[in-house]
């Protein structure tokens, strides 16, 4: 704690020790050094002043310790300066990064383009115009199967109760409601084939409507029909028995082709139309279940992903020139900073020495003049009471700042000065260098990113091309492509 007055609280009290001791003719005229009471304002006259005394040094050594880390990061400057400044051109560097790249880009460029070539021959063949329509994931198309038969097995075991309950129909329901669904729903992919150039194919998925006309007719004859035999069953659990039954259902289903309903039965009729209209349902979700080109989904979903893994990898190589830009760019302007920084830092080391040193002068003088003020209090009471003449040294007061007055820290400034001339050398040789060095930087980042490297990708497909060439592909031929799915 510094000194801030603390000795004048104390002036009453040494007043009274002062009007004490001359009482007691204390100290002796012949004494020749401060008594015990002058010896202890003295001795806390002088903690104070040893106090403010350490405090100066401690902040000209936090000073020194500052000048030191300025100098040090000058020094680190000047070296990431010249190495920033001294690297290889942006251009060899960026291309150095695109080059090593390069194998694996041409790769997933020929890839693209193999998949490109093979959708687009497949699209001319079959003159398809628009763009592929199908769901995310190739298994979406199925889940509705799963809601749909269960529905159609709740519903269809009403239809098939028996002796045993709703349960003991639900077996035979959910196997004729899979056996319907997943019937017409298989025909339904198969009509896509109608959509194909290739007249093969094209009769295949007419042939499949006919065939989905003619199953789910047929199909929902025999279930109609078997509803009516299954009622009859005294066993419905005996599988003997129910194979005969459904043999006889299927011997009547036939006639529903000329006509006639092979059960007379209304919930059997009931049972005919709703699996008809269930059919035609599965039916178109087979149709829309992906594309209406067979074949057009698979070829899109390939060119798309070969596309994606490409433009991926180029974008990889793209981060990657960004981020040596950025670390150029981030260190040129973090040694700006330190330069201007420097500085700054230097201006207040060099501005708060005086003020220091002002400070501990000001408050060891106002020390001094306090200690000799009490000092007085102490004496002058002592001699008005006293019966004898008082010693000699009460003329004198002792000096408790000559110690320190010679503190001018001009070693330090001296310091500070070489710092600053160190520091004006450096902003001479760098800043104009960084400034003209980040400007171009820029320019030639945006070169990199644009033109540059639209070349890059441009020779990269000419190399992917001339890969393909040599490697001899051909493309397959016209009724190979139309008849793939």
């Amino acid at each position: 704690m510094g000194y801030s007055g603390q000795l004048l609280s104390k002036q009453e009290h040494y007043a009274k020790k002062g009007i004490e001791q001359g009482g007691k003719s204390l100290p002796a005229a012949s004494s020749q050094t401060l008594d015990g009471h002058e010896t202890q304002l003295q001795a806390e006259s002088q903690r104070f002043a040893a106090s403010d005394h350490g405090d100066f040094i401690k902040k000209q050594a936090g000073k020194t310790k500052s000048l030191g880390e300025v100098n040090d990061a000058l020094s680190q400057t000047s070296v990431q300066c010249d190495t920033l400044l001294g690297d290889r051109p942006l251009s060899e560097t960026v291309s150095h990064t695109r080059e090593q790249q390069r194998p694996v880009l041409v790769k997933l460029r020929e890839d693209q383009l193999m998949r490109e070539a093979e959708l687009k021959a497949f699209r001319a063949l079959n003159k398809i115009t628009e763009k592929a329509s199908y769901p995310d994931s190739p298994l979406l198309p199925y889940f509705w199967l799963v809601p749909v038969i269960l529905f159609e097995t709740v519903g269809n075991a009403v239809f098939y109760e028996n002796t045993q309950g709703l349960l003991g129909g639900a077996v035979v329901a959910f196997a004729v409601s899979f056996v319907n669904l997943a019937i017409a729903f298989g025909l339904g992919i198969a009509f896509r084939y109608k959509n194909l150039s290739a007249p093969g194919w094209r009769a295949a998925g007419w042939g499949a409507l006919v065939l989905a006309i003619v199953v789910a007719i047929y199909f929902n004859a025999i279930f109609s029909a078997y509803r009516s035999e299954y009622q009859l069953l005294v066993d419905p659990s005996d599988f003997a028995e129910g194979g005969a039954a459904f043999k006889r259902a299927m011997s009547v289903a036939g006639y529903v082709f000329i006509g006639h309903l092979p059960s007379s039965d209304f919930m059997s009729f009931i049972l005919f139309f709703i699996g008809l209209v269930l059919s035609l349902f599965a039916f178109y979700k087979g149709y829309t279940s992906d594309d209406r080109y067979p074949g057009y989904s698979k070829r899109d979903r390939l060119f798309m992903e070969a596309t994606k893994r490409y433009d991926g990898a180029m974008e990889v190589v793209r981060l990657k020139v960004i981020g040596e830009i950025q670390r150029r760019l981030t260190g040129m302007a973090a040694a700006k900073a330190q330069l201007l920084q420097s500085k700054a830092r230097l201006d207040q080391i060099k501005n708060s020495v005086p003020v220091d040193i002002a400070a501990l002068n000001a408050s060891l003088t106002q020390l001094q003049r306090d200690f000799a003020l009490v000092l007085n209090t102490y004496r002058q009471k002592n001699v008005s009471v006293r019966p004898v003449k008082a010693p000699d040294y009460f003329a004198q007061t002792p000096d408790l700042i000559e110690q320190y007055a010679h503190e001018d820290s001009s070693e330090l400034m001296s310091h500070v000065d070489a710092a600053q001339r160190q520091l004006d050398l450096y902003r001479d040789m760098y800043l104009s260098q960084l400034n003209d060095g980040m400007r171009d930087l820029e320019n030639e980042g945006r070169v990199q990113q644009g033109s540059a490297l639209r070349d890059f990708a441009t020779d990269i497909t000419h190399e992917a091309q001339r890969n393909i060439d040599a490697s001899k592909l051909t493309m397959p031929v016209s009724a190979t492509i139309g008849a793939q799915a």
